[in-house]
């Protein structure tokens, strides 16, 4: 990895722990600003260095910094309530980012990937959500009360972010694209 490949890494890190902070406590899942940092890390950093910076963010958390939401620390976090969407966002960046590096980038593609990775942080996060009171609180929770406290309160902002996220990321791209700072291989 080269040293800009390393600064936008550690850069996309750093807005993933700066956003983690922007919280409001609802319940035992925050509404905070993470996912439009992922879904950008996604198409700007692309597969491979997109679930990387996700990768330095989670080490930082594990190894004790206070970079998960309301200034959370260590690995309990990943085997709590949070910590199903926090694996959701390696694979969400992996998703945005292989079609932000093999489609021109476009709303329409870059929408589907976007809300396909949004998709996979609810369904990540809500397994994990229900393992963790599950088998590490010994509460279990139904699917419907579940959902009325890991899914639904979020998803309209969340909806909003992700709107928000193609709209900057499409045309970040097409700036980076257009500047040589980035390599394309479209298929479509």
């Amino acid at each position: 990895m080269n040293t800009r490949n390393m600064a936008l890494t550690s850069l996309f890190a750093a807005l993933l722990a700066v956003s983690s902070q922007v919280s409001i406590p609802l319940g035992p899942v925050p509404i905070v600003m993470q996912v439009m940092f992922v879904l950008l890390a996604g198409i700007i950093l692309g597969k491979r260095l997109g679930p990387a910076s996700v990768a330095v963010w989670v080490l930082l958390g594990v190894f004790g910094l206070p970079v998960f939401a309301q200034g959370k620390a260590g690995a309990a976090v990943l085997i709590g309530p949070t910590g199903g969407y926090i694996f959701g966002y390696f694979v969400c960046t992996y998703i945005v980012g292989y079609v932000a590096e093999h489609f021109e980038p476009n709303y329409k593609y870059t929408a589907a990937a976007m809300f396909t990775g949004l998709a996979v942080i609810y369904v990540s996060g809500l397994a994990g959500f229900m393992l963790s009171f599950q088998y590490v609180l010994h509460n279990p929770m139904p699917l419907e009360k579940a959902l009325n406290l890991a899914v639904w309160p979020f998803l309209p902002l969340d909806l909003v972010k992700t709107l928000a996220a193609v709209y900057v990321g499409v045309r970040v791209r097409r700036a980076l694209l257009k500047a040589g700072l980035v390599l394309s291989k479209p298929i479509a």
